[in-house]
């Protein structure tokens, strides 16, 4: 009969063990019993369990600036300002280092004087990574800190002060091709 009605036959009674929830709910209340007391053996077995999780590498956190001396490598030329697509970096250059002639590099090679203010609001950084790869002076380097909570959106916004970091602590994501 195609494109009828199939008629399916069960078994309407159950079997004692399945009517009887109470065994069915004890066993699963001893295997979760014995996992949680049997936890610490467990760690104790295997080390990997006993050590902190380790970020790889290439993992891209928050965006801080290197220090060589305790002075920023940061020359002010705004182009990570520029390329940021959710326009959290803000820069402003010291009024000394004056404007640029016609046959003058746009991107200066060494600090003149450094900047006034430099800020990220990280509640609005996604931690992309343009900034750090558009910097001429490898002076914004993502750093291995991901996990960044406030309560006030304001707290979010981190000045020159709260993202200065020596470059001897962020060794593996500096390029010194010259340096």
């Amino acid at each position: 009969m195609p494109g009828g009605v199939i008629e399916v036959r069960r078994s309407e009674r159950l079997s004692l063990l399945e009517r009887l929830w109470l065994p069915g709910f004890l066993l699963g209340l001893w295997i979760a019993g014995r996992r949680f007391f049997r936890g610490r053996q467990d760690a104790a077995r295997d080390p990997r369990l006993l050590q902190p999780y380790q970020r790889p590498a290439f993992i891209r956190g928050m965006p801080t600036l290197v220090t060589d001396g305790g002075r920023p490598r940061c020359v002010g030329c705004g182009l990570c300002e520029e390329i940021c697509p959710a326009r959290c970096i803000r820069v402003e250059a010291s009024a000394e280092q004056g404007t640029l002639e016609a046959d003058e590099d746009p991107v200066p090679t060494s600090p003149a004087t450094g900047i006034d203010r430099f800020e990220i609001d990280m509640g609005r950084c996604f931690q992309c990574g343009l900034c750090e790869e558009v910097c001429p002076a490898d002076a914004l380097v993502m750093s291995p800190l991901v996990e960044i909570a406030a309560s006030d959106p304001g707290s979010l916004i981190f000045d020159m002060d709260a993202l200065l970091v020596p470059a001897a602590l962020l060794r593996e994501r500096i390029r010194d091709d010259d340096r």
